[in-house]
Formats: C-alpha cells, sequence, structure tokens
C-alpha cells in the first residue's frame, strides 16, 4: 500500500514536470505538420459535437404549396422492420415529389430508423407514432414502439443517397442495431425546393 506522503509527492512532481513542458508546442499546434495518412478520407465523418452542438436546420416546403397537397393521391412507401431487418432496403424516390412514408415495426423491441442526413434535406410536414402527432419534424431519427407504426408526410427536397439504420445514435455505423438500408432521392429539374 503506498503512503499518504509518497502520493503526495508523485502528485508534486507530476505537477512540476508538466509545468516544465510548456514550453513545448501544445497537440494542436504539432498537427498541422502531421504527415497524413493513406485512406483517412474513407473513415466516416466523426465530427458528432460539431454536427449536434449547432442549430438543427431541415428542408422546409412554403405553406401555400404544403396546402394545395391532396395527401390521399401521394405515393405511399410502405417499410416494415421484422427479425431485425428493414423491408424494403433501398427505397426510390423522386425529387420535389410528396410521400407519406410508414414505418411498421413487427418485432418485440422498440426500433429506430436513424437516417441524419435524409432528416435534413427532406421537409417533413408531419410525424406520427403510433396515431400521436409529434411537436418536432425536424429530427434525426424515429423510435417505433414493438407492433407500432410510424407515418411521416414529407416531400423529397433534395437528391442524393441517404442511408437509415436501427440505430440509437443517428450516426451511420456507430451502436448499430444490425439494421440498414438506403433512400435514393432521384434529381429532376425545375423542382421548386433544393
Amino acid at each position: 500500500m503506498l503512503r499518504p506522503t509518497f502520493i503526495r509527492i508523485a502528485a508534486l512532481l507530476a505537477v512540476l514536470t508538466l509545468g516544465a513542458c510548456s514550453s513545448l508546442p501544445n497537440l494542436t499546434q504539432m498537427m498541422p505538420s502531421m504527415p497524413s495518412l493513406p485512406g483517412l478520407d474513407s473513415l466516416p465523418d466523426f465530427k458528432i459535437w460539431e454536427r449536434w452542438s449547432g442549430e438543427r436546420k431541415c428542408a422546409v416546403v412554403a405553406e401555400d404549396d404544403i396546402r394545395q397537397i391532396n395527401w390521399t393521391r401521394v405515393p405511399e412507401v410502405n417499410m416494415r422492420v421484422y427479425n431485425g431487418e428493414f423491408e424494403p432496403m433501398i427505397v426510390q424516390l423522386k425529387q420535389g415529389w410528396p410521400y407519406i412514408f410508414r414505418i411498421r415495426n413487427r418485432d418485440e423491441r422498440v426500433r429506430t430508423f436513424a437516417a441524419d442526413e435524409f432528416f435534413t434535406h427532406m421537409a417533413v410536414i408531419r410525424i406520427t407514432v403510433d396515431g400521436k402527432r409529434q411537436d418536432d419534424t425536424c429530427v434525426r431519427k424515429i423510435k417505433v414502439p414493438p407492433g407500432k407504426t410510424a407515418t411521416l408526410r414529407l416531400v423529397a427536397a433534395k437528391d442524393g443517397r441517404f442511408e437509415f439504420e436501427d440505430s440509437v445514435i443517428p450516426v451511420t455505423g456507430l451502436f448499430s442495431h444490425g439494421a440498414s438500408g438506403l433512400i435514393i432521392v432521384e434529381e429532376r429539374f425545375g423542382v421548386r425546393y433544393q
């Protein structure tokens, strides 16, 4: 067992040593001079705090345009989660079109539809989970309770490829429960919202 005086002396030496290092450049000053490693561009984007700490901005549609949408006649996307897998795993949408997007959870545990980039670039008009309207439409993920359905009314505002997965954290590849897929929004020229 270490004696208290030895611990105090070791702590004092550590403080003095760190104080003597103040003339050395700190790590952030050394970073730009470090050589880059090949393949670093293919690593995932881990700037999580920067993405989450700022004000969240999602695509929007003008109220006049929303009033003109007949939601009984728009295309529907029906997705289900069963045995931990999303079906279909690949969904295709057209830019500028409104959709009703349903996610039905047939599993016995809560499933999360995490798709940060998708939700940022789609103009989500309304979200209901188990028939209850959600207050926020600018989200990163939707939790779907067992045996329940989440329904989104949205306009595909921006074209692109958007990954989704069953994940606690809405960053693709982090803490995934396994189920994943892709939403492809085809580009349309002359679209009002981009």
